[in-house]
């Protein structure tokens, strides 16, 4: 009876472990979604700089917007006006009055979104392709990052270095997110709870009727008895003679069964 009772209390614990190792495996599984989302106007290097403006990213899901013109400390570089917006796997930017070098690149408009890892953008403006002597225009410039976010710039505008003058590159309205995703894989070949359920039975089962005297002991290696068994009584052959004396075959002892989780 009170192997009984321990059974059925082992069987709870193992249930109680195995439900632990369920709850670590449900919030594995229900981890925080990934967002890489971000989103600007404009930005230039060269000999008219600026950083990019305006801009706003998210981290969190959470959607963050941003408006403002923008221009180099020079004025040969700048934007009438913009509005981005960033979040929820989504990120857009829409660009207005945008010109550059005197107006030798100009834009009324430029518009570059991102949705789920997915792009689109237009312009009207200078058409795509060489500007004056070292110039060059190019819509619709996708490139995939290191983090797997993907970035749409609108309007790109290179300008190679000659004779007095200095490389520039020009990007107008960019967006970047990514495909959102649910947080690591689980593994539930590896997640499992730190407490190994325990067996379903105890550890020894009771031994045979036999004495202990009648079972010898077996070695671990060799199976051999280190125990010599107890001898039976004499029996004498029949019409006499010498007598033999024969060793009981040994009783079955109890095995211990190790149950891995």
């Amino acid at each position: 009876m009170r192997h009984r009772f321990r059974i059925a209390t082992l069987s709870v614990v193992g249930l109680t472990a195995g439900l632990a190792g369920l709850v670590l495996y449900a919030s594995a599984a229900g981890a925080a979604p990934t967002y890489r989302d971000a989103a600007y106007g404009i930005s230039a290097t060269g000999a008219a700089p600026i950083g990019a403006k305006p801009s706003v990213s998210s981290t969190d899901g959470q959607v963050k917007t941003g408006s403002g013109g923008a221009r180099s400390s020079d004025g040969t570089v700048s934007i009438a006006s913009a509005t981005v917006r960033a979040g929820g796997g989504k990120a857009s930017a829409q660009v207005g009055g945008f010109t550059a070098f005197g107006g030798l690149v100009t834009a009324s408009s430029a518009t570059a979104s991102c949705d789920n890892g997915k792009v689109t953008s237009s312009v009207s403006g200078t058409p795509a392709g060489p500007v004056g002597r070292n110039g060059s225009v190019a819509y619709g410039v996708k490139s995939t990052n290191s983090d797997g976010s993907v970035t749409i710039v609108a309007m790109r505008v290179t300008m190679k270095a000659g004779a007095g003058t200095e490389a520039a590159t020009i990007n107008v309205a960019v967006a970047t997110c990514a495909a959102v995703t649910d947080g690591p894989n689980p593994t539930p070949s590896v997640t499992k709870s730190t407490t190994a359920p325990p067996s379903s039975t105890p550890s020894s089962q009771p031994s045979s009727s036999a004495p202990p005297t009648a079972r010898p002991t077996t070695s671990s290696t060799t199976g051999a008895p280190t125990t010599p068994p107890t001898s039976n009584p004499t029996q004498a052959p029949p019409g006499g003679g010498t007598t033999t004396q024969t060793a009981p075959p040994p009783s079955p002892g109890s095995t211990n069964v190790v149950v891995t989780g």
